[in-house]
């Protein structure tokens, strides 16, 4: 009975490895096949099969004993009994169920056979199972993504400080050993080896036993610690793989994540894996980030959206919005979502010119599905909260007018068009959407200033750089308002001068902006926001450029006469008056 208990738990074993996931089954092969846990596992088994061999001698013979061994030291020998064989198996079986459960159902766990896994990772992706490889990823972070940095020999350091330096290994460096030996170069090194005191000498070596006693110890860390540099290297390559990369994020949107939080990977392109996380996220859609995009559009406030925990892809990037910056986060966005315009101008059906997205019969939730509209909203989201955060530039918010201008470029008047309404097409969303982000950012600002909770000043009583305007000079760029000004007179002129864009919708985006310059002029003079109204006016004035004759201000001339000054007028009679200044730099004389 007591071996059919014993070959019972083996058997557990083997069930058990066969119902665990896959990715936990290559856990053996890394783990434990190597020569130490080989040998003990060996030498564990022997020990089974040997005591199974001596009960069974046992039980068919009359013995009572199976080793008895007589010393001077006890009063009776020392006798091996058939209760002491089975009390063996039992504690070696047990043994090697440890030691196979340990594997099996512990959280993480250490790499002893690199070559092992490192076979395991690359027929995994030879055979396209990237389920079960982006699971032995995520399995073994550490060390495949977190690696350990190697520590530098002391050969590959500078020891001290230059000074010391030259006298040292000025002479070894590849430009001395170029020169002649009359170079004066060569003359100054030597002469000052000489002059160096027997305290300096001494001083040195110290210096150098201790830094090479510093490597000793810090290769020992590394070696004891879970390291596997080929393995880690491979990963590295496989994340940045184009077919891999087009699908864990799919399969495992945890792991970029993972990667994006991570701000201590020592040597990983974090970067370029993040960028081709968040290209494949904007592609495949219903992904983790269209999903995201669309439970984040819950205010927090006024005019802030609330990055929920629960949107982990999001809090992640935004929660702290230097960590977008560090990661570039706005280009893989932005240059894919580009990437899309331009092929879309080049299909003989552009959907974007029919109303798809703004049709009534459509769910309000069903603009998320679109991967432009998405882009719009990435970009809406990190940008507002980088204004909260108090970034002082502008976040590549200029990708709104690259897009615009593709936008526009493609934009034509179909049978699926409707000139009169407020939105004549996809597009007309589109840019509707960005006009009024951007006359949010201003928004923004204005709360700023106004309420104290925020204390936008400095002890010199000075705006923040964040959100200071300090002179209205024309060269673009710089905080986020600042730019945010920049970007939506851009636009607008953008807008104004496609032929193909009907007037009423010119119109509708002319009043928008002008509106909002008003708005800000209500203030006091000198103030902030009114300083950012005089900055619209006088880019304005600068994109008009005194051409009475321009595309540009033959437009803006025929919708602001066109019922926009009046909705201007209107709104100046309650504060904000404009029309005066509007009228020079639009009305030809």
């Amino acid at each position: 009975m007591a071996e059919l208990f014993i070959f019972t738990l083996l058997a557990t074993i083997v069930a058990i490895y066969r119902v665990l996931p896959r990715y936990r089954q290559l856990r053996v092969t890394y783990t434990l096949w190597n020569k130490p846990i080989a040998g003990l596992l060996t030498a564990l088994g022997l020990t089974v099969l040997v005591s199974y061999a001596g009960s069974i001698y046992l039980q068919n013979t009359d013995n009572t004993t199976l080793w008895s061994l007589k010393t001077a030291y006890t009063q009776s020998p020392i006798e091996i009994t058939s209760l002491e064989i089975e009390f063996i198996q039992l504690a070696a079986t047990i043994t090697i169920m440890g030691v196979f459960l340990g594997v099996f159902l512990s959280k993480s766990v250490r790499i002893r056979n690199e070559q092992m896994l490192l076979s395991a990772l690359r027929d995994l992706y030879n055979r396209g199972e990237y389920a079960t490889l982006v699971e032995v990823l995520r399995d073994n972070y550490t060390p495949l993504i977190d690696h350990p940095e190697k520590p530098t020999p002391p050969s590959e350091q500078q020891w001290r400080d230059i000074d010391v330096t030259v006298t040292h290994t000025l002479i070894e460096t590849e430009e001395a050993e170029e020169l002649d030996d009359s170079s004066p170069l060569v003359e100054y090194v030597e002469e000052d080896n000489e002059e160096q005191s027997a305290r300096e000498r001494v001083r040195d070596t110290f210096e150098l036993k201790r830094r090479q006693a510093t490597y000793y110890l810090a290769m020992l860390r590394y070696r004891l610690a879970d390291s596997a540099e080929d393995s880690s290297s491979y990963t590295e390559t496989l994340l940045l793989d184009p077919e891999l990369g087009a699908k864990y994020p799919i399969i495992d949107p945890g792991l970029g994540i993972d990667i994006i939080l991570d701000i201590e990977l020592d040597g990983f392109q974090r970067r370029d894996v993040t960028h081709q996380y968040l290209t494949t996220l904007l592609r495949e859609k219903n992904s983790l980030l269209y999903q995201e995009i669309s439970n984040n559009m819950t205010m927090d406030g006024i005019h802030r959206y609330r990055v929920n925990p629960d949107n982990r892809l999001l809090h992640a990037l935004f929660s702290d919005c230097s960590r977008a910056e560090e990661l570039d986060a706005y280009r893989p966005i932005g240059d894919t979502a580009k990437e899309m315009l331009r092929d879309q101008g080049t299909k003989e059906y552009d959907k974007y010119n029919a109303q798809r997205l703004t049709s009534v019969s459509r769910s309000k939730d069903y603009v998320f599905n679109d991967p432009i509209f998405v882009a719009i909203s990435f970009f809406d989201i990190m940008v507002r909260e980088a204004l909260y955060q108090r970034i002082d530039w502008h976040m590549w918010l200029y990708y709104y007018e690259s897009m615009t201008r593709l936008m526009c470029e493609n934009y034509k008047n179909t049978e699926e068009t409707d000139p009169d309404s407020e939105w004549p097409n996809d597009y007309s969303r589109f840019m509707y959407e960005m006009i009024s982000n951007m006359g949010d950012l201003l928004r923004i600002m204005e709360r700023m200033v106004e309420n104290d909770e925020y204390d936008v000043t400095n002890e010199d009583g000075n705006y923040e750089e964040f959100i200071a305007l300090e002179s209205y000079r024309r060269n673009r760029g710089g905080t986020i308002p600042k730019s945010a000004v920049e970007i939506m007179l851009s636009c607008h002129q953008k807008i104004l001068t496609t032929a193909e864009i009907p007037h009423q919708f010119k119109k509708y985006i002319t009043e928008i902006i002008f509106t909002r310059c008003s708005e800000l002029r209500e203030y006091e003079e000198e103030s902030l926001p009114w300083k950012y109204s005089e900055f619209m006016l006088k880019r304005l004035d600068a994109m008009i450029e005194g051409r009475p004759g321009s595309e540009y201000h033959r437009e803006l001339e025929s919708v602001y006469n066109d019922g926009v000054r009046h909705e201007i007028v209107a709104k100046g009679i309650t504060g904000g008056w404009i029309v005066d200044e509007l009228d020079e730099l639009i009305q030809s004389s």
